[in-house]
């Protein structure tokens, strides 16, 4: 049995001198316990978001009313993004 041990990525570009990092071996993984919580938590938000969105759209009584919901629900999205863009921009000055 052959055991075939990666050393770098196809094409990627051997930096040496890279500080813990062998002669074309893979950097240590950046992902940390805290930063993989984070992901789930952000990723379920997500889902619970969309599916009470769904939830809305599948009440709807046609398909024209599916859209105009979409719409309402986009531009609200939309509207939500624009105050907090300046609300960032105003903590940033």
């Amino acid at each position: 049995m052959t055991t075939r041990t990666p050393t770098r990525s196809p094409g990627a570009p051997v930096v040496p001198g890279s500080p813990g990092v062998s002669g074309g071996a893979w950097p240590p993984c950046p992902y940390t316990d805290a930063l993989l919580v984070r992901a789930r938590a952000e990723r379920a938000r997500r889902a619970l978001t969309l599916g009470s969105i769904r939830a809305d759209l599948e009440e709807q009584p046609s398909a024209t009313s599916v859209r105009a919901a979409a719409r309402r629900w986009a531009a609200d999205v939309l509207a939500l993004a624009e105050d907090v863009a300046a609300e960032k921009t105003e903590n940033a000055r």
